[in-house]
């Protein structure tokens, strides 16, 4: 009881802004750029050593990944849950996506139309870079079945896909539409009903996932979506340290053996997404007074979407080098990237939208962190 007073809640760290939320995307975003780098090395491709720990049944991106979208459904499920107003809501959405995708997605494109095409800047005079830019800033209207000549441009940069991360935005698009669905569906006090939601939909999902499919796509990534609402309608009453860190990983090393015996692996994707959440939710629930920069300032969302073309351009004009002086490169274009990214244009566009929010509620307390 007395480590129960000591540490402070999820909802108490969240509302503080006092959180390492931040940090953890941020070092999700880099685990990611690491992934790519060493995959998409045209000297010698393999994956790098903790996707070798990790095979098969994980990845170091889908890793990463699903911390992301066990965050984005908390963050997601509480901003719905501290004003569930449908046009807000989509505002909000809105707001933290689209300008810094239209950008990183305007940029990159005629760089690589421009550089890497052989019509050069005359290429930018064809339909085909702007039907791409623009159907992928709108997420394709989130079909299920996007045709594969819609995420590349033929001739440039021999074909290849210009941003193959973008996938995952498809997903997160369809999760936002699925949480304003099921709170306006709500029947009861909003909190239960998110919680009720969530469970059922995580156990249908997995126990039957093709009445899913057609809308999630992936149940691995939607369950760990809803793994976040489910914390987000428990967050006044969740504490999570690094003891309960510790008893992940125990439960991991005490299904190791058994595991070993008689799987491929030694690990379970349920054993590592259960340690990297619950060491996610603990570093996020801690207050990190000397990441104050990274507390107010995301370039999380920077990194994970310019990495992709920035690798694909400097494996044009780069010799052949290491999976780690790849990483290193990309890291060095990427970093500046997000950084002007997020000064220059996402946070500028989240703050014109809490403005305007403000202004069309001015009898409002106060507005939910986008």
């Amino acid at each position: 009881m007395a480590y129960q007073r000591q540490q402070r809640s999820l909802e108490a760290a969240i509302s503080s802004h006092d959180n390492g939320f931040n940090l953890v995307r941020l070092v999700c975003a880099l685990l990611v750029v690491v992934y790519h780098t060493w995959m998409m090395n045209r000297v010698a491709p393999h994956p790098d050593p903790l996707t070798r720990l990790l095979a098969p049944n994980g990845d170091l991106g889908a890793l990463a990944v699903g911390v992301f979208f066990v965050i984005s459904g908390m963050f997601i499920a509480r901003s719905w849950m501290g004003d569930p107003h449908l046009g807000r809501f989509a505002l909000r959405r809105v707001a933290r996506i689209v300008p810094g995708l239209f950008a990183c997605l305007l940029v990159s494109t005629c760089v690589a139309v421009v550089f890497f095409s052989a019509p050069g800047w005359r290429g930018l005079l064809e339909p085909a870079p702007w039907r791409f830019i623009f159907g992928n800033t709108v997420l394709h209207g989130l079909v299920y079945d996007i045709p594969a000549e819609e995420l590349r441009i033929a001739g440039v940069l021999g074909g290849q896909d210009l941003n193959g991360p973008l996938w995952t935005l498809y997903w997160e698009g369809r999760m936002y539409v699925m949480v304003a669905l099921v709170g306006l569906a709500a029947a009861l006090p909003l909190r239960s009903w998110m919680r009720g939601a969530a469970l059922f939909l995580l156990l249908a999902a997995n126990l039957f996932p093709q009445v899913a499919s057609g809308y999630v796509w992936e149940v691995r990534m939607w369950s760990l979506f809803l793994v976040g609402m489910l914390l987000q309608t428990l967050a006044p009453d969740l504490r999570i340290g690094w003891r309960h860190v510790a008893c992940a990983l125990a439960l991991l090393l005490l299904n190791w053996t058994r595991s070993a015996a008689l799987t491929p692996s030694p690990l379970t994707w349920f054993g590592i997404a259960l340690v990297a959440v619950t060491l996610a939710m603990c570093v996020g629930s801690q207050s990190l007074p000397w990441a104050a920069h990274v507390q107010r300032h995301d370039y999380s969302y920077g990194i994970y979407i310019w990495h992709w073309p920035v690798i694909i351009v400097l494996r044009e004009v780069l010799p052949p080098v290491g999976h780690r002086e790849l990483t290193l490169a990309t890291l060095a274009v990427v970093l500046p990237l997000a950084m002007l990214s997020w000064h220059l244009v996402e946070a500028p566009a989240l703050r014109a939208a809490r403005g305007w929010l403000k202004r069309r509620r001015p009898q409002a307390v106060a507005v939910p962190a986008l």
